[in-house]
């Protein structure tokens, strides 16, 4: 089975170019997963984000650390079917995973958020994500998944790494958002599980991270906070497509792709 892992969509040069390369890989990916927390305009996402991604054929959507940017949205994920929302943020009510049927197997897709420079209203509304995702991935397997992916949305690259060493014999592929810089570190573990730090963005090129460059350098060299404008330029693509052997489900090859 063959999987596609695509990274932080960021406003609607990300959202034209997830089309354009669903599409175009339709035929030779069985599986999509998408992390869509940028995808309302660089902030958050709606159900209007939702709909227009899933209609692009994926199959789950995972989120992140903009969980509060669309105030509008905070009684409204738990109504979004294969959004899974960070299992260990307390206080919004949203899927904890999903589980995808298709080809005939079970997968299931975890989102974690890391606990290193979230922002204080985050931090103190979340959990220790190693405790969390034990737990969920004991129920998973209670209901026969096939495979399971967890997206660890986190800022420090060592609480990534650390989670993928601590799942590694638990889980089927552990992979980083959040920084919207791809890593050069995907691999497969000893064990048979894929990983990479970071998947990267699928958003404006031209850009600090989806953000127009003027609004990013006058933010920092000011240090005063100006309201966040996405960019509107070409996107680049950032994803990783992965192939798993279907008998033991280890991981057989990952492909990073850089666009």
């Amino acid at each position: 089975m063959k999987f596609l892992i695509v990274g932080d969509i960021v406003g609607r040069p990300g959202l034209n170019r997830l089309k354009q390369e669903l599409n175009n890989r339709k035929d030779e990916i069985d599986f999509f997963i998408v992390n869509g927390e940028n995808s309302a305009s660089g902030r958050g996402l709606r159900k209007k984000e939702y709909d227009e991604i899933m209609s692009y054929g994926a199959d789950a959507i995972t989120m992140g650390n903009h969980m509060y940017y669309r105030k509008e949205m905070a009684s409204e994920y738990a109504k979004l079917p294969m959004l899974a929302i960070p299992a260990n943020l307390t206080n919004l009510e949203g899927n904890k995973y999903v589980i995808v049927q298709k080809n005939g197997l079970k997968v299931g897709v975890i989102n974690l958020l890391g606990t290193f420079a979230m922002g204080d209203m985050l931090e103190k509304n979340l959990t220790n994500p190693f405790v969390v995702v034990e737990d969920i991935i004991e129920k998973l397997k209670e209901k026969n998944v096939d495979y399971i992916f967890v997206d660890m949305h986190a800022e420090a690259t060592a609480e990534k790494i650390a989670m993928g060493e601590f799942l590694k014999d638990k889980v089927n592929c552990v992979y980083g958002t959040h920084t919207h810089v791809q890593t050069a570190d995907e691999c497969i573990l000893d064990t048979g599980m894929a990983y990479i730090t970071d998947v990267g963005m699928t958003g404006p090129k031209d850009s600090v991270l989806g953000l127009k460059k003027e609004i990013a350098v006058a933010r920092f060299t000011t240090g005063k906070f100006i309201h966040y404008e996405c960019s509107t330029n070409e996107a680049m693509f950032n994803a990783i497509e992965i192939e798993f052997d279907d008998k033991t489900k280890r991981a057989i090859s990952i492909k990073r792709i850089n666009e």
